[in-house]
């Protein structure tokens, strides 16, 4: 076993260098002259006589470019023959880049009319028009009081069955409806229900409204409070303590019931709990272009996340938690360095877990890369429980735009080892191995899972996805294979699949979506999923 992790630890950091190898050949961005030697026009020399561009040489790459961009070619080879077939199958128009840059005037192009929310009281959401005067607090602050309704509801018909447990087959439906009063630019106090789905007694997931086709009906429905919090900046409360903006008095902060999110979702995947924040923001200096920190303080609705396959996210009141969340912006990089330490009762244990990503763009001679690389460490301080344990979850996402087209390209792997505790998971936010793609992510309405849901105890794992737009975006399709297998030879957690989505926009609110998989998991029969959904945003 000692020898399979070792070859596996070899094979993730050999992967690790060669994106760091992209971070090094990631200066092809740089400003440089226009050599006039090196470039010829084409076309008619006046607009009005059909067209007028330049064309620019392409310089050589450089060998290490040919170098790392020989795998990235190898995996984009069958995105335009794929994405052509679709079309056809589709009866819709690939949506294609065209960089010429002609002289010739488009003239006035059509703009959609802005769709309105259900309810835009006094101010409108992103409406044309003068601001009104305000009215002036005791602290010197200027309010715009405005009140706005939106939401989104989803309804979906669905199956269900990864081969080992109940097959799902339900009718299932989910309304998030938000309230927000704005005071101001900074100042806004935010309301949200979800009414067609309540969560359990046991606080491990929600039962949704609707109908379950084995079983007889779905309880559903609730006025619980989702969502209510307040959030503001000190500086712009009391703006006369600083009026002309040297004392460095713009502390944001936040209280209430609040969704929680660290890392991408890998950290931290919270859509309620209860909390205080403060935050710093624009601080700068050393070649860090801007500095965020974030404290917080958890007092109650902490849903405990367990690596161990099989336990759900439970929620806690009985935790509580502290975090400090950090961003820096550099000039080719954003990093995160984030920590949070979750104190619990004797059944679910104290953990400590730390995380520390760099997310940047690459451009190199064929592409532009996008990549995200993620470390996270987990450690029990109080004795090991099914919810606090000790474990490394190593994470790496990359991809990048073919020639001529606005699709998509990516691949992303991880490496769990032992068992990465993540300390705060909503109850349907399944494992942090869900940011890996669409099979290992489930679909947040009903009993639907994730086609390759796996816990991040001794795992390593991958999916290479392919998205296609259509119809000038309008419609979009991915296509995924991927898979996971344990590191550790005690156990048969091997699986491996592929799926589909296909998503279409119609008119300004609806969005329909198609779902597809197959999976197969070791000494477990064939699993399937399929649903039809309609998503309305308003």
């Amino acid at each position: 076993m000692a020898d399979r992790r070792r070859g596996l630890a070899l094979l993730w950091w050999t992967q690790t260098a060669v994106l760091f190898v992209l971070a090094g050949a990631g200066s092809a961005n740089e400003p440089v002259g226009i050599d006039p030697e090196r470039f010829h026009t084409t076309g008619a020399p006046f607009p009005g006589d059909g067209g007028y561009f330049i064309e620019f040489p392409e310089d050589p790459p450089s060998a290490v470019e040919r170098f790392v961009e020989v795998f990235p070619t190898a995996l984009t080879w069958p995105n335009e023959s794929l994405g052509n077939f679709l079309a056809k199958i589709l009866r819709q128009d690939r949506y294609e880049l065209h960089t010429e840059l002609h002289a010739e005037p488009l003239g006035i192009q059509y703009v959609p009319d802005r769709p309105p929310l259900i309810i835009e009281w006094n101010e409108l959401f992103l409406g044309p028009g003068p601001l009104a005067e305000g009215i002036r607090t005791p602290t010197g602050a200027i309010w715009r009081p405005a009140f706005w309704v939106w939401g989104e509801f989803r309804t979906a018909i669905q199956y269900f069955d990864n081969g080992v447990g109940d097959p799902a087959a339900e009718f299932a439906n989910r309304l998030d409806l938000f309230g927000q009063i704005n005071l101001s630019g900074t100042e806004r106090i935010v309301y949200g229900v979800r009414p067609f789905d309540k969560e359990n007694a046991a606080g491990t997931g929600r039962r949704f409204l609707g109908a379950d086709f084995r079983d007889g009906g779905l309880p559903g429905g609730n006025g619980d409070t989702q969502t209510l919090f307040f959030e503001g900046d000190v500086g712009e409360i009391f703006p006369g303590l600083d009026p002309y903006d040297f004392k460095l008095l713009d502390y944001g902060f936040s209280v209430g019931r609040m969704p929680l999110l660290a890392q991408q979702g890998l950290l931290i995947n919270e859509d309620r709990i209860d909390a205080v924040t403060l935050t710093r923001n624009t601080l700068n200096g050393r070649g860090n272009l801007n500095l965020r920190m974030t404290g917080v303080y958890a007092w109650d609705q902490v849903t405990r996340n367990s690596p161990i396959a099989g336990n759900p996210n439970r929620r806690d009141n009985n935790s509580s938690m502290v975090a400090l969340l950090t961003e820096s912006d550099f000039f080719k990089r954003t990093v995160n360095f984030d920590v949070a330490y979750v104190e619990g009762d004797a059944v679910h244990g104290d953990v400590l877990a730390i995380g520390l990503s760099g997310i940047r763009r690459h451009y190199l001679h064929h592409n532009t890369y996008n990549t995200s690389l993620h470390l996270l460490a987990s450690f029990p301080t109080n004795g090991v429980t099914p919810y606090a344990d000790q474990g490394e979850l190593l994470f790496a996402q990359i991809s990048w735009t073919p020639h001529h087209y606005y699709d998509l390209v990516y691949l992303n792997a991880f490496l769990a080892i032992d068992r990465f505790t993540s300390p705060a998971r909503g109850p349907l936010m399944g494992s942090p191995l869900g940011q890996t793609g669409i099979l290992f992510a489930a679909a947040g309405l009903g009993r639907s899972g994730a086609p390759l849901g796996s816990r991040t105890n001794d795992l390593a794992g991958a999916s290479l996805g392919y998205q296609w737009f259509f119809n000038e975006s309008r419609s979009q399709m991915i296509w995924e294979v991927g898979g996971a297998a344990e590191t550790d030879r005690g156990t048969n957690r091997g699986v491996a699949g592929t799926g589909l989505r296909y998503q279409h926009a119609i008119g300004q609110h609806f969005i329909f979506v198609v779902d597809g998989s197959v999976a197969k998991r070791e000494s477990a029969e064939l699993g399937v999923g399929g649903r039809v959904e309609m998503r309305v945003k308003f």
